[in-house]
């Protein structure tokens, strides 16, 4: 990198610094954008007068060498050397790695001493048994046959107490060592706990990169040394919204939108209590506008006729090329519950209130956000040439001052109950919004195609035509009143050879709706229990020798 080789001319023409000094530094500030990371580490460390060599430990290969930036204060910078490859193994002097060695040694040793206590204890309940065995043994001496009974009274007085002493000391000894072992319960969650420790730190790489900064500081005393950069990690790393709808309908219709972001890293460093902003810019995508170059048209000879599978092909193709590109938003506004916003300039950033720790390439968190909650007005609509039945759909505006981002997988429920996961494709300020809450199964939809003739070329009219009539019926089985908006369409042209006509009993309450032509809507309240009939019926007509497509 080229970035790196002048570094190294630059360090290698100064003289040798007087002393190196390791700097081991730590995450200290986060800004996350989707796919890309601002690092900020901080250190303090001790500098004595004169030039000196920093060698700043901890930065991992992820980061982005372009985008280095290192200060300290304390001391004048004269030259940085970045080293990619022959870098020493950060275990070698990374205190991280060996206060976690430390405190997993430490409790290892702490159970060993149990266990040794324990130990010691039971060896008082070994020598009251050998001390019952001796006895027993006694007892059972054949030289006791010749003694008389007062002595073999007293014999067996003595032998029964201290088979009695002996037998309560075993007790108690095996009492204190099970209550030394009470000990181990704790120490071993305490030796877990250490050893996650220990196994969070080493989820991280290996290799760092070797940055060394020579410094001349005018006096001693400490000095703050502050290194940020920027990374993509290895390609999994960054946020996005996570949402939960809901659709109260008990006391009032209310849309509430509960909010949380997902945050992902895989930078080969922990981020260990953090201080976390999210960022809605997107740096990787396009920050210039697009050249706009001369459009060169010309003629030709008329092509041959394309094949009808090509023809097919074609259109698809321009199809898709007409679908509308929907641009992600960006959030802007206030946000609540532990999260500070930041909403001037160009785009918006969010400030979490309570430290972050994130592992890198194991963790996944989710950080809950605020509810949003929107007046909604709730109707049931109905598409019957695609469905069977109605859906219940919930109009409300984006009255929260701030742009709602997209997201995949959106959960929606009707007064605490999962109805439907679906896509979320962001919503800007004052915009209006229909959101589906699932079907409803009691609403029935029916649409017949009661009669379809084409007609023949005649001897005197030279004009085909088609004539298409549809019934269209509208069922509510359920046990309340709904108000039921239903589309259906009729073709239309740009031809002025292909001409069209169509009736509708009773006519719609809305034509070209959303200002797409052709689609028809029906506003209508169904009492429980009530049906409605639609008939439709349209012509279509084209000179003989035309084809209808």
């Amino acid at each position: 990198m080229r970035f790196s080789v002048i570094a190294f001319a630059m360090a290698a023409a100064l003289p040798a610094a007087a002393d190196t000094i390791p700097v081991s530094s730590a995450v200290s500030e986060v800004t996350l954008y989707p796919g890309l990371a601002e690092v900020t580490r901080r250190a303090t460390v001790a500098l004595p007068e004169g030039r000196h060599r920093l060698i700043l430990q901890n930065v991992p290969r992820t980061a982005l060498l372009e985008t280095l930036q290192v200060e300290i204060a304390g001391a004048r910078r004269v030259a940085t050397l970045l080293r990619e490859n022959y870098v020493p193994p950060r275990e070698a002097d990374d205190p991280e790695v060996d206060a976690a060695e430390a405190r997993v040694r430490e409790v290892e040793a702490r159970i060993a001493a149990v266990g040794d206590e324990a130990a010691g204890a039971r060896s008082g309940v070994r020598a009251a048994e050998a001390s019952i065995g001796f006895l027993q043994q006694l007892g059972a001496n054949e030289g006791l046959a010749e003694a008389d009974a007062a002595a073999l009274s007293a014999i067996a007085r003595m032998i029964s107490e201290e088979a009695r002493g002996a037998s309560q000391a075993a007790v108690a000894a095996e009492a204190e060592a099970r209550r030394i072992e009470l000990q181990l319960e704790d120490l071993e969650e305490e030796l877990a706990e250490a050893q996650a420790a220990l196994a969070a730190i080493t989820l991280e790489d290996d290799d760092r990169l070797y940055i060394a900064v020579d410094i001349e500081a005018e006096q001693a005393g400490e000095g703050a040394v502050k290194v940020s950069y920027y990374t993509a990690g290895a390609g999994n790393i960054g946020w996005q919204p996570s949402y939960e709808m809901h659709l109260s309908t008990v006391k009032e219709q209310q849309v509430i939108l509960k909010r949380a972001v997902m945050l992902v890293q895989d930078t080969g460093e922990n981020w260990l209590d953090v201080a976390l902003t999210l960022s809605t810019a997107v740096p990787g995508e396009q920050g210039s506008p697009s050249a706009l170059y001369p459009w060169l048209r010309r003629i030709e000879e008329p092509q041959p006729p394309r094949a009808l599978k090509q023809q097919a092909l074609d259109e698809a193709e321009m199809g898709m090329l007409a679908e509308p590109i929907v641009e992600a938003p960006a959030m802007v506004g206030e946000a609540q519950g532990g999260w500070g916003a930041d909403l001037s300039g160009a785009v918006a950033t969010y400030r979490f209130g309570l430290p972050v720790s994130i592992a890198s390439g194991a963790d996944l968190l989710r950080l809950e956000m605020d509810s949003l909650t929107a007046e909604a007005k709730v109707q049931a609509v109905a598409v019957p040439s695609r469905d069977e039945t109605a859906y219940r759909v919930a109009t409300f505006t984006n009255s929260f001052g701030e742009q709602l981002l997209a997201s995949d997988e959106v959960p929606r429920f009707v007064d605490g109950k999962l109805v439907t996961v679906e896509h979320f494709a962001g919503l800007a300020p004052g915009a209006e919004m229909d959101a589906g809450f699932g079907p409803i199964e009691g609403l029935q939809l029916r649409r017949n195609v009661l009669g379809q003739s084409e007609g023949e070329q005649g001897l005197i009219s030279r004009s085909n035509a088609q004539v298409q009539k549809v019934e269209i019926t509208v069922e509510n089985l359920t046990a309340q009143d709904w108000p039921v908006r239903l589309l259906d369409r009729v073709p239309y042209s740009q031809q002025d050879d292909l001409e069209i006509t169509w009736g509708a009993k009773p006519r719609p309450t809305e034509e070209n709706v959303e200002k797409q032509r052709g689609i028809l809507a029906w506003d209508m309240e169904l009492a429980a229990g009530e049906s409605r009939t639609i008939q439709l019926e349209t012509t279509l007509s084209w000179p003989d020798g035309m084809e209808l497509r």
